[in-house]
């Protein structure tokens, strides 16, 4: 089960030397960007989203749903109204970027 949050510890019998997820998704994310056919902007802070132009037509935005995500609630209610999910800069990005795209079909995924 993949069920991790920001600042989570996990728990004393964990497989994981590391316990502390921060860590654990910091070496991650490092391992992804590495290792992922992408070329970084090194001069911003790194970051998984993006958007992938596809020709004329098409641009995928690519989203990172996991790094900005609150710790899972124990019920099904539905988080609070100012829950983050995507984290501010995400979110302006992302609808600044479907504002100026000149693609006809614009994926969100």
């Amino acid at each position: 089960r993949n069920n991790w949050y920001p600042g989570q510890v996990l728990p004393a019998d964990s497989p994981y030397v590391e316990k502390r997820v921060d860590v654990l998704s910091a070496r991650a994310r490092q391992a992804f960007l590495e290792h992922y056919p992408v070329t970084m902007d090194r001069s911003a802070k790194a970051t998984i989203y993006r958007s992938i132009p596809m020709g004329p037509l098409v641009e995928v935005f690519a989203l990172d749903m996991r790094t900005h995500r609150d710790a899972n609630s124990t019920n099904l209610q539905r988080p609070p109204a100012g829950a983050p999910f995507l984290g501010r800069r995400q979110a302006d990005w992302l609808a600044d970027a479907l504002l100026r795209s000149t693609a006809m079909w614009k994926v969100v995924a």
